[in-house]
């Protein structure tokens, strides 16, 4: 049995609905993902759903931006029958035949079967690998075979956890990008410290890597506090970072990083604050700016 529950929460919301995006902007040859989970998932409705994909839909109708994307489109409609598309399914609505390959890793058996399980009921779909096993180890070994033109969907949570072998996630994003490969890595973090920790951590990494041109945007629910922990929504606050991506896939990032900041301007979270700010930090134009709409 699958144990994920963090489908359909705010962290979500922001992954797919950038990922569909620079998916279809980027139109990359292989797809890998590192932790892929369920393509599928039924809805229970729970309080941190409510403050997620339904807030989403049901704020929708403010902005024509988010109401004309991908991940839209795709939610509402599976939604409408009780269900919610994770991210191996999104990709593979969005390239469809257009990929040559996916690649999918994950710790539990079962959340593979249910991608393939998904992929048969699709018309028209490429070949799909699937690896049950540690991912870091796996990507890296795989890295060196796969075509400058795969794009990797990182998430983890945990980026600066070492497995067996002492790597990490961002050794993987690191590596990756040095061959050229598109990435887009997510995080999560659940306080401000977490937090600076995290963005030391990656700005120290890439910059002795020389990894000079990268895109980070944040998205930080206003409950978050220095050090403690006053409600959990799944999680307070995530990352995206991106490497190698176009300039118009780097503008994806921000300008829909803002339009959820809009969107959640009036959210609540049970008894909580649940609206948002945004930190984007882009290495190559050397700005960090902190946004509450």
């Amino acid at each position: 049995m699958v144990a994920y529950t963090h489908f359909g929460k705010q962290p979500d919301v922001f992954k797919h609905l950038i990922l569909c995006e620079v998916l279809h902007n980027e139109k990359p040859q292989v797809y890998v993902e590192t932790n892929s989970a369920c393509a599928i998932y039924t809805m229970t409705r729970t309080p941190e759903q409510e403050y997620g994909i339904y807030h989403f839909l049901n704020e929708i109708i403010k902005s024509s931006t988010l109401k004309s994307s991908l991940y839209y489109q795709l939610e509402s409609e599976n939604m409408a029958n009780g269900n919610y598309l994770g991210s191996p399914a999104l990709a593979m609505k969005i390239m469809d035949k257009n990929v040559q390959e996916y690649l999918f890793f994950d710790l539990e058996e079962s959340a593979l079967e249910n991608i393939k399980s998904f992929a048969t009921h699709q018309t028209i779909m490429p070949p799909i690998k699937t690896f049950n096993c540690d991912s870091i180890d796996g990507v890296l070994k795989l890295l060196p075979s796969l075509p400058k033109t795969t794009f990797l969907h990182i998430d983890p949570y945990e980026i600066d956890k070492r497995n067996n072998n002492g790597y990490t996630y961002l050794d993987v994003l690191i590596n990756a990008t040095r061959l050229g490969m598109k990435c887009l890595l997510w995080y999560g973090f659940m306080t401000i410290s977490d937090k600076t920790r995290l963005n030391k951590y990656v700005s120290e990494k890439l910059k002795k890597a020389n990894i000079k041109d990268y895109t980070c945007s944040e998205l930080i629910m206003n409950a978050i506090r220095k050090d403690t922990i006053i409600c959990n929504p799944g999680i307070l606050g995530s990352g995206i970072l991106a490497t190698n991506l176009s300039q118009c896939s780097k503008t994806i990032i921000q300008d829909y990083s803002n339009k959820l900041v809009e969107i959640y301007k009036d959210a609540r979270y049970k008894e909580f604050d649940g609206s948002l700010y945004n930190d984007i930090i882009s290495k190559k134009q050397n700005i960090k700016i902190k946004r509450h709409l």
